[in-house]
């Protein structure tokens, strides 16, 4: 898909304030109080090397596929699940990880939420056997890609009612479908893919599998989406594709469950890269009003320019302390067993909808705002705030529109009415 590109245009002295290492300094003074001390030298740590590893390489006119090794001998891929010898995961510091990621990068962290979380968490929570340990470190290493087959060319909010046949064969099943909009799928080495057995039962007869590239009647092809150019987001076509019994991760309606117990994952990680776009227009928006100079004036001390940026702030200050405490509420539920854990998930399910609604639109409206704020030059690839708009928009939908995450508010609150 082709990239365009232009001439620079941006005032030198500017373009040197803007570099990302001050971006992190203005962000990290404002997100240090909200963490602990080992969070926040995990997210010092993750700083210096996205600048020194990752910054260098990156190429807006390439995909972004060929920075996972780079991520990846770090292990962040992902920082949800343990693997290898760090302390350091939990969904806090998966957050984190992606506040940072897609402040240098929103086109990268899209796609790695997708490998590293949204595909390669299932695995870690419901796979077993040397396979999938093998399929789990090509994963996490950034070495192979990985996506996840859910929707539909019928079936988007109503997912559950797939059409997507199995034909269970004891030592194999066979799957036969279509699913569309699958993340990194044209260039995908890995699926997890969700089928049933009978249509008119999905929920006691779904399952959850891998198939693999490679496998006889998997077809990817590339769907022509323009927000996010460096991305490959597809239709996977599944004619008749015999998958192993050591790939499925989910039995007979198993899949159903196992697919609904990843959603709050899901949201929690589009949180942490909703809110990394959000800083990363805002305090590009700071610091250009402010060394902008127009009548003699920083932009920002006149035409309407501070007021608009404090509400910015003030409610993504208010969106980020909020997107922590869901990734707490996360790390709450997957840790204690002693209470009705069933009405804790399910509490957790909506606060993290609301949470994914909130982080996503505030991204999308701060950097709509901060463009405008800025003029014609946040219309250009001088600045990021166009690429992070974009993205913003694509971050908005996936894991559920925002009218679905509100829907979902919507039924826990009146839930509420049966305590009266």
């Amino acid at each position: 898909m082709k990239i365009i590109t232009g001439v620079d245009i941006l005032d030198e002295e500017i373009k040197k304030k803007l570099r990302t290492e001050n971006i992190y300094k203005i962000f990290n003074n404002f997100i240090i109080p909200l963490i602990t001390e080992e969070e926040r030298e995990f997210l010092e740590e993750l700083e210096q090397f996205l600048l020194k590893e990752i910054e260098p390489k990156m190429n807006l006119s390439e995909e972004v596929y060929e920075l996972f090794p780079i991520l990846g001998k770090k292990h962040y891929i992902q920082r949800l699940n343990p693997y290898g010898d760090s302390e350091r995961y939990s969904m806090r510091y998966e957050m984190l990880l992606a506040m940072a990621t897609s402040i240098i990068d929103p086109e990268l962290d899209l796609a790695r939420v997708v490998t590293g979380v949204i595909f390669a968490n299932p695995l870690f929570q419901f796979g077993t056997g040397n396979r999938i340990s093998e399929i789990l470190n090509e994963i996490i290493t950034g070495k192979k890609i990985g996506c996840i087959c859910i929707t539909e060319r019928k079936r988007g909010s109503d997912a559950v009612n797939m059409e997507m046949k199995v034909e269970d064969k004891g030592d194999h099943a066979i799957f036969t479908g279509e699913k569309l909009y699958t993340t990194n799928g044209p260039v995908a080495d890995y699926f997890i893919v969700y089928g049933v057995s009978d249509v008119s039962d999905p929920r006691g007869t779904m399952y959850q599998a891998i198939a693999e590239r490679g496998y006889e009647g998997l077809q990817t092809n590339r769907l022509g989406i323009q927000s996010v150019p460096r991305v490959q987001i597809g239709q996977c076509l599944f004619n008749s594709v015999k998958i192993p019994r050591d790939n499925i991760l989910g039995d007979r309606g198993q899949g159903y469950k196992n697919l609904f117990s990843g959603l709050v994952a899901e949201r929690c990680s589009i949180i942490g890269s909703s809110l990394g776009i959000a800083w990363l227009t805002a305090v590009t928006g700071l610091i250009y009003t402010n060394l902008r100079i127009q009548f003699g004036r920083p932009l920002y001390d006149f035409q309407g320019i501070s007021l608009p940026q404090a509400q910015n702030f003030t409610e993504l200050m208010a969106a980020t302390e909020l997107g922590l405490k869901s990734a707490f509420e996360y790390n709450k539920t997957i840790e204690r067993k002693h209470f009705d854990q069933q009405k804790f998930i399910k509490y957790n399910a909506a606060f993290s909808s609301g949470t994914k609604y909130l982080a996503s639109h505030l991204a999308h409206k701060i950097s709509y705002e901060t463009q405008q704020l800025c003029g014609g030059i946040a219309f250009t690839d001088n600045l990021r705030i166009d690429k992070a708009l974009e993205v913003a928009k694509v971050q908005e939908i996936i894991g559920g529109a925002r009218n679905i995450q509100l829907y979902l508010v919507s039924r826990a609150i009146k839930d509420m009415i049966s305590l009266l």
